[in-house]
């Protein structure tokens, strides 16, 4: 898988899991803003879409248990299911053998500048299992006028970003988009497994709500939440066109 493929994953990061009010609407769209630009994640009981910065997009539909990154400009798509996400794993796993072995052709005390910038380069390189964790500070805010609990990331026991989460009772998400958002990231975080890739994004699963206010752990933006709707999302926005050809995913490379 390319990096910008792993930016996908870690985008999907934004939605977290939470209690639902039983009058909240089945369809809801929510608007990010950043300095780059905004975005936007659509959320129905069947499938979820986040539209990124540029004219990329990711695709979860419940019914088909795989997050599928589409490239408008390239009219190419890429699925990421349990069968690929463990070649991946096979991948990751060659390409760090590989580097290995060209870290071992340098003259010992070049190693470890060589290995962390090759660890810079690729996400997961030495293949440990990344911590992450959730510590509540028990401080409250509001984004656009939604409370929200401040909540501080833990990264390998470092304190690292805060975010702000609100309730999906907050933010009118119903609990069958709930159930699809909850599916999506259980099947994200089975695939992530073993890859050394855990700790990307956000501890999604264990957060009670949904991010409105966060840093952008790639690009280091701060975003925050600007929009909430729950108008009717038509099925095509959830539809890969039959034109677009499907790209066999790869792991990151020096290159990537």
């Amino acid at each position: 898988m390319t990096r910008t493929t792993w930016r996908a994953a870690a985008l999907a990061a934004l939605i977290g899991l939470a209690s639902i009010a039983s009058a909240a609407q089945a369809d809801t769209t929510l608007t990010y803003v950043g300095a780059s630009g905004q975005y936007k994640v659509y959320i129905t009981p069947d499938a979820v879409r986040i539209d990124g910065d540029g004219n990329g997009w990711q695709l979860y539909r419940r019914a088909d248990p795989a997050i599928i990154s589409v490239s408008p400009k390239d009219q190419t798509y890429t699925r990421l299911d349990k069968n690929t996400a463990g070649e991946i794993r096979h991948q990751m796993d060659a390409l760090r053998a590989r580097i290995e072995n060209r870290l071992q052709q340098l003259p010992a005390d070049r190693r470890p500048a060589a290995r962390a910038a090759m660890a810079a380069k690729i996400p997961g390189l030495d293949g440990k299992q990344q911590s992450i964790g959730l510590d509540h500070t028990g401080a409250t805010d509001k984004v656009d006028g939604i409370s929200c609990d401040v909540i501080q990331i833990v990264r390998g026991g470092q304190p690292a970003d805060k975010i702000c989460v609100a309730s999906a009772d907050a933010l009118g998400l119903s609990s069958d988009s709930f159930g699809t958002v909850k599916s999506m990231f259980a099947l994200l975080r089975n695939m992530l497994s073993g890859t050394g890739l855990e700790g990307i994004g956000l501890p999604y699963r264990n957060l009670s709500g949904m991010p409105i206010r966060f840093h952008d752990s790639l690009s280091g933006e701060q975003r925050a939440l600007a929009a909430v709707s729950h108008d009717a999302i038509p099925s095509s926005r959830f539809a890969i066109p039959d034109n677009y050809v499907e790209q066999k995913p790869e792991a990151p490379s020096p290159g990537n």
